[in-house]
């Protein structure tokens, strides 16, 4: 089958390229590999019957090419991920401290400035909001400048933001600037994004998983300031000293390289393949042979090897010149698109079609089921932040309720409508510091149920039991009065599944967006949790005061409502690769 002679009609038609003018026949030497990636095209010039020169085609099709994908499964796990964890989980630690910041903090600044419900309520919510404008914004930069220069730029932003905040002279000056630095913490999920696009598959779920650590020792070690800084200091202080390990996360810039799947989709794969060169040198592992291609332009070879394989079963057969007439035109003008498509897919530095739908909005409802799966991620990240932070913070709360009603605190009272007057306060005592630390440990059994479960039934169900646990939970905490021990027992076990649920969803968001809007697609998931958080301290700090049953069992249906959607999702990540672009 090395050699085929065909009409240029049929060899257009079936080898999809252009056959040039002259000869009475058509010689055209096919060269079969097992796995055909790359089409090389020369045109070789061959004597004709009648002793004219007539052009050939001699396509050869070579394995000699991987993407990154295939580049990072070949270098596994090792040094290289275990230093971005580090990397990755101090950010996502800066998430954290701040988070428990938020429940540290109000108290006592009710106290400083002679606060309302609704004025410590405004605490929480700025910061909130500034992460609700600030996620979308951050996804998008990620997408269009990169993953490292975009969370170097929000480092700088928050260790600014945070220590000018610490010398906040007043109330209003603290709502500005802790909203400051809620713009810059909406950058901190974006680190699961960059760190998911260099983890193997098989320990792209556990990783993420498990890095949730950096999370819970975040705010232990949050709590654990409080402890030393607010019985001798004030609250300036604790601020001050939470923008710290900001700064040293930093330092820390100068050791990581760009995402090569950012380099990928940019077009850029000199770049990618320096990155994926250095993951491969760190872990002692060697990348596969030959050129690093972008998954797209991989494709478009694909398919055109289907169709040269059909060609390969053609019969041999002999047609005159003149059998072309008539259809030569056509045939070329055809073979001329496809040969103009394969240029462009194969021009590394320009990289069009991908760069049309980096950070897109429009992408994300590409598809029925991508468009889907976003509204419904919208939907659980809104209820999983409203829930989460809503434990958080009736944590907190409920003691200074305990501390303000009742004389027994291994009781907590049925107390309705009974709203703190202005004027009147109650401080967090050590005690409370340290119940508060109590429960933040229940995080950990939280990620090791993850972990055992989540790549055995998935990313879905994982969500939609934990959530659906949540709501259960919830509805035990109505039982009233009820002992002080045994209600933070219920709220320990809501901590721990509401926190696995928060871990499924940042496994399965960016496995199911393409690396062109992958981080615009967790950004806007994130921004949707902030709306969740926005709306909790009305419910944990000023519903709470009026109907304890009230807030408690909106909690429980938030929860079930996101275990639904999380059931309904229409796509399953579980075991697949990471996609590179919208179609994949």
């Amino acid at each position: 089958r090395d050699l085929v002679h065909m009409s240029r009609a049929t060899a257009s038609k079936y080898l999809g390229v252009r056959i040039g003018d002259g000869g009475a026949r058509l010689g055209c030497s096919l060269q079969r590999q097992m796995t055909t990636d790359v089409v090389q095209y020369r045109k070789l010039e061959d004597e004709g019957k009648d002793g004219d020169q007539s052009e050939t085609v001699d396509i050869t099709l070579s394995d000699n090419v991987f993407t990154v994908e295939e580049a990072i499964e070949q270098c596994g796990f090792g040094w290289f991920q275990i230093r971005l964890s580090v990397f990755s989980g101090l950010f996502w630690m800066v998430d954290a401290m701040e988070m428990a910041l938020v429940s540290i903090l109000a108290p006592a600044v009710r106290c400083d400035y002679n606060l309302e419900d609704w004025q410590e309520a405004l605490i929480t919510i700025v910061v909130f909001c500034g992460m609700l404008v600030g996620a979308t914004l951050w996804g998008k930069l990620l997408d269009k400048w990169g993953r490292k220069k975009g969370l170097f730029l929000a480092g700088v932003w928050i260790s600014y933001f945070g220590l000018l905040s610490a010398f906040s002279s007043n109330f209003k000056w603290l709502l500005v600037l802790r909203g400051l630095v809620g713009f810059g913490v909406a950058a901190a999920p974006q680190a699961m994004t960059y760190y998911s696009e260099f983890l193997p598959r098989k320990n792209r779920a556990y990783c993420l998983i498990l890095i949730e650590v950096f999370f819970s020792v975040g705010i232990m070690l949050e709590v654990v300031l409080a402890i030393v800084v607010m019985p001798r200091l004030d609250w300036h202080w604790l601020l001050g000293l939470t923008a710290v390990p900001v700064f040293i996360n930093l330092l820390g810039f100068k050791f990581v390289p760009e995402s090569a799947r950012y380099y990928a989709a940019a077009g850029q794969m000199d770049k990618a393949r320096e990155v994926v060169e250095q993951v491969a040198r760190v872990n002692g592992k060697a990348l596969p042979s030959g050129k690093l291609v972008f998954s797209r332009e991989k494709e478009i070879v694909k398919e055109t090897q289907i169709t040269r394989s059909r060609s390969a079963s053609l019969e041999p057969v002999v047609v005159q010149d003149q059998s072309t007439v008539g259809h030569s035109d056509e045939m070329s003008s055809s073979a001329d698109e496809a040969l103009e498509l394969m240029k462009t897919n194969s021009d590394e530095d320009k990289g069009p079609i991908i760069q049309s739908t980096r950070g897109s909005f429009k992408a994300l409802f590409s598809s029925t089921k991508l468009g889907i799966t976003t509204i419904l991620l919208w939907s659980i990240w809104f209820g999983l932040a409203f829930v989460y932070y809503g434990v958080v913070l009736t944590t907190t709360e409920m003691l200074a309720v305990i501390n303000e009603q009742s004389n027994d605190s291994s009781v907590i009272p049925c107390i309705e409508n009974a709203p703190i007057k202005k004027g009147h306060c109650a401080r967090l005592e050590q005690s409370d510091y340290v119940t508060v630390l109590w429960t933040t440990a229940a995080e950990a059994p939280g990620l090791v149920v993850t972990v055992l479960i989540v790549e055995r039934i998935g990313r879905k169900k994982t969500m939609a039991i934990e959530l659906a646990g949540c709501a259960v939970m919830f509805l035990m905490m109505l039982i009233c009065p009820i002992q002080t021990a045994l209600f933070m027992t219920f709220v320990f076990i809501t901590r721990a599944l509401v926190t696995g649920a928060y871990q499924a969803a940042f496994v399965y968001t960016p496995e199911v967006y393409p690396t062109n809007v992958r981080g615009l697609g967790l950004g806007c998931c994130s921004a949707a949790s902030r709306v969740g958080a926005i709306l909790t301290p009305f419910i944990a700090q000023v519903l709470l005061r009026v109907s304890m049953s009230g807030a408690k069992g909106t909690y429980a249906a938030a929860a079930l409502f996101c275990s639904i959607a999380a059931a309904m999702l229409p796509i399953k990540t579980k075991g697949r690769p990471m996609t590179e672009q919208i179609g994949h």
